[in-house]
């Protein structure tokens, strides 16, 4: 039995999520980043045969370079005595497969174009880097909330070589005939892709039988229009999944992102709500209280009887009086005897940590014991949780203060104080370090959708996630080159500005009001905010192909309304000017002191709990710690469903 077992000195492998022919899926613990993942292992009950073991580490190396939202991410592949695995993100969800056993008569329609849409972009984006999955099925899309797919399971997808990968028959029943007599390219992704949406608009497969009765009706036969069955599809949406189903895969679309442009098409119109409703801010509401701290577990009150344990086994005359639990860790009380050295304690720490199942777990003396005898002395023992209890981005935002500068919520400090970013005071800002379980981007953006209508404020996202696709302040210019877009729109308001001889935006708006100034061709406001603020998201620096542009933005942006949210995992690659253009800062753990001094100018990122950050406000002040703020994806989608109406 594998449970137990730690990887690499870093991956523990806490219980089986499933097996496949490639290997065995864990649930597992990421002992250095204190956070849950994926791990598959290829189990020593199968055959080691050279070329099975290459399939298998071609699986993390072809998922490693397909970075989309709907494509699994794989972290790390290592290999440990032997045992070969890599990790990957723990995906919280239910495959297609089960979600279509549910909806026997097929999924509603709507849902269908939009999995299908999402889908069909993450292949797309396999395909750019000539990647062809081989195996799209069911069982291997992971439905997210907010019904967003993860493609997975790329045990044989090959890259492709002269327009087609090398010869492999997938799951027959969802399977390209090419698959099983020539061989596969991107185009049979999609054939495999319309017999999934077959089987979501009407509940059933395109084809039944064994292995060979499928292989022949796929290379022979024309399934049933999915419009006989259920006459309440969409012709368009009918007739692209016949076409994603044609034998000949010249026949078939050219390409996914032309499937993904036929069902965006195929989105039911939002009507424009009237004035009233785009006008009026999202009520607070929306955005839920925190949910009250669980003050005793199952699984704290375990832990207090093992360490009560290890104290009796060593003879220690000291014993658990307690524990406290706070957001991100549990305290465990250890009181001492009369005669008790804390020595005595120190000295069984390995143990204590070994029973508490974690390794960050740590010894701290306290200033004083929870007894109400004087003299009483203790040691804690201070737990890290897994995942700390939420704070919400709703309470945060309640005690904001009034006022319309672009105010974003980040969290609390350690007395409560609500911590805030007004982008007014502050214009650019930086986050850096790990990717945490708690995510400001999502907050900051939220906030900004919360306290201000698209008139107001626009954004602009220099990223995959497409989470807030929808929101109406996303200005829809950028879309292709956000950073191209955001530099030329940044010469175009400096050239209003010459014109009529003002300074900033906020004199060049005033006098639009006052009509001493007409509104500029292509303005993204109106006669109320010519040029509303702008704040442009990059979610990974160094993912940037011009870095130039960030600076030039930074440099430039602030007297014309822009402000800059950078965010990037790789401290270590900060440009140095850029960094002088952003004294606002927030450190997220990072695995070094090094690291922390490149962000914050000192150490201490470096101790951070997931959940937690240093906040720097500007130039020369001193780091703040602060428990970050967090918004569900439920939340979210009530803010993008109140602005569209």
């Amino acid at each position: 039995m594998l449970a137990g077992l730690t990887l690499a000195g870093r991956y523990r492998l806490d219980s089986k999520l499933g097996a496949g022919a490639m290997g065995e899926v864990w649930n597992a613990f990421d002992l250095r980043l204190a956070r849950e993942v994926a791990v598959k292992i290829f189990p020593a009950h199968l055959d080691p045969e050279p070329r099975r073991v290459e399939r298998f580490r071609s699986e993390a190396k072809l998922c490693g370079q397909l970075q989309h939202p709907g494509i699994v991410v794989v972290h790390d592949a290592d290999e440990d005595n032997g045992q070969l695995f890599f990790v990957m993100e723990l995906l919280h969800g239910k495959d297609l497969a089960k979600v279509l056993k549910e909806h026997r008569g097929g999924l509603p329609i709507t849902r269908v174009i939009s999995i299908g849409t999402r889908l069909a972009e993450a292949l797309g984006a396999a395909h750019e880097k000539k990647v062809v999955h081989r195996d799209i099925k069911p069982a291997n899309i992971m439905l997210l909330p907010g019904d967003r797919p993860k493609v997975c399971d790329f045990g044989i997808a090959r890259v492709v070589e002269d327009g087609r990968a090398t010869a492999q028959v997938g799951t027959p029943a969802y399977a390209a005939p090419e698959q099983s007599d020539g061989t596969p390219g991107e185009r049979s992704d999609l054939y495999s892709m319309g017999c999934v949406l077959y089987e979501m608009v009407t509940g059933d497969q395109p084809f039944h039988g064994n292995i060979w009765h499928l292989v022949f009706q796929h290379a022979t036969s024309t399934p049933r229009p999915p419009r006989e069955i259920r006459p309440e599809i969409p012709l368009p949406l009918s007739d692209l999944i016949l076409h994603l189903l044609a034998k000949d895969p010249a026949h078939r679309p050219g390409s996914a992102a032309e499937v993904a442009n036929r069902l965006r098409a195929m989105r039911p119109r939002t009507p424009t709500p009237a004035k009233r409703v785009v006008d009026q801010l999202p009520p607070h509401q929306l955005l839920k209280s925190d949910a009250p701290e669980r003050r005793h577990t199952d699984i704290d009150d375990t832990r207090a009887k093992e360490i009560d344990r290890i104290l009796r086994e060593a003879a220690v005359d000291a014993r658990v009086a307690g524990y406290t639990r706070t957001a991100a860790s549990t305290h465990f009380e250890i009181r001492l005897g009369p005669t008790t050295p804390q020595s005595a304690i120190y000295a069984l720490a390995e143990q204590m940590v070994r029973v508490v199942r974690h390794r960050s777990a740590r010894l701290v003396p306290l200033e004083r014991s929870s007894s109400p005898l004087p003299g009483v002395r203790a040691v804690a023992l201070e737990v890290p949780h897994t995942a700390p209890d939420l704070l919400s981005l709703g309470d945060v935002l309640r005690e904001a203060p009034e006022g319309d500068a672009p105010l974003a919520g980040l969290g609390r400090a350690q007395d409560g104080t609500p911590a805030f970013l007004d982008l007014h005071e502050r214009p650019h800002f930086l986050i850096a370090g790990s990717r945490n379980p708690v995510d400001p981007i999502r907050s900051i953006i939220a906030s900004l959708a919360m306290r201000h209508p698209p008139k107001r404020l626009r954004l602009v996202m220099s990223t995959r996630d497409n989470r807030f696709a929808e929101l109406p302040h996303l200005v829809p210019q950028a879309a292709a080159e956000p950073l191209t877009w955001a530099v030329a729109e940044v010469d175009c308001r400096y050239a209003d500005l010459r014109r009529r001889r003002c300074r900033t935006t906020m004199q060049f708006n005033k006098a639009v009001r006052e009509s001493r100034s007409p509104i500029p061709i292509g303005a993204l406001g109106d006669v109320n905010m010519a040029h509303p603020d702008v704040v442009v998201v990059i979610d990974e620096l160094a993912n940037q192909e011009d870095p130039e542009q960030v600076v030039e933005l930074a440099r430039e942006g602030r007297a014309v309304g822009f402000h800059l949210i950078v965010r990037t995992a790789q401290p270590d690659r900060l440009d140095g000017r850029l960094k002088g253009y952003l004294p606002s800062r927030l450190a997220l753990p990072m695995q070094t002191a090094d690291e922390s001094i490149s962000v914050i100018d000192r150490a201490g990122a470096e101790s951070l709990s997931p959940g937690e950050a240093l906040l720097v406000p500007d130039r020369g002040c001193e780091p703040h710690s602060i428990r970050l703020a967090a918004i569900t994806d439920g939340e979210i989608s009530e803010i993008i469903n109140h602005w569209r109406g």
